[in-house]
C-alpha cells in the first residue's frame, strides 16, 4: 500500500514541485482512511521528502547545465577571457616600457 501512496506523490509534474505540506496531507489523507498505518505514513513521508530532494538537485544540476551548454554556444566574453586580455595587456605594457627604457639608453 506504501508504494501505491508513493507512486501517486510521483504523478504529474513531479515530486519536486509538491510542497512538504501537500505531501503530509496527502499521507495523513490515507493514514486517516486506513489505508496505511501512522508508522507506514511517516516513512512514506520521509521516502517522498528524500526523493523530492533529489529531484531537486537533479533539475538545478540539468539547469545549470543547460545554462552553461548556451553561454558556450553564443560566444560570450567571459571572465576567463577577460582576465587572459588583462594577462596579455600587462604583458604588453611591461614590453613597451623596457623598450621605452632601451630607448633612453641608446639615444642618451
Amino acid at each position: 500500500m506504501r508504494k501505491s501512496v508513493r507512486k501517486l506523490g510521483l504523478i504529474g509534474a513531479g515530486l519536486w514541485a509538491i510542497t512538504e505540506d501537500k505531501i503530509t496531507d496527502l499521507v495523513k489523507e490515507h493514514v486517516d482512511k486506513g489505508d496505511i498505518s501512522k508508522e507506514e505514513g511517516k516513512k512514506v513521508i520521509q521516502d517522498m521528502l528524500e526523493e523530492r530532494k533529489k529531484q531537486k538537485i537533479d533539475l538545478e544540476k540539468k539547469i545549470s547545465e543547460k545554462i552553461q551548454e548556451s553561454v558556450l554556444k553564443t560566444d560570450i566574453f567571459t571572465k576567463k577571457d577577460m582576465h587572459e586580455l588583462e594577462s596579455r595587456i600587462k604583458a604588453l605594457e611591461e614590453e613597451v616600457q623596457r623598450i621605452k627604457s632601451k630607448e633612453k639608453m641608446f639615444f642618451k
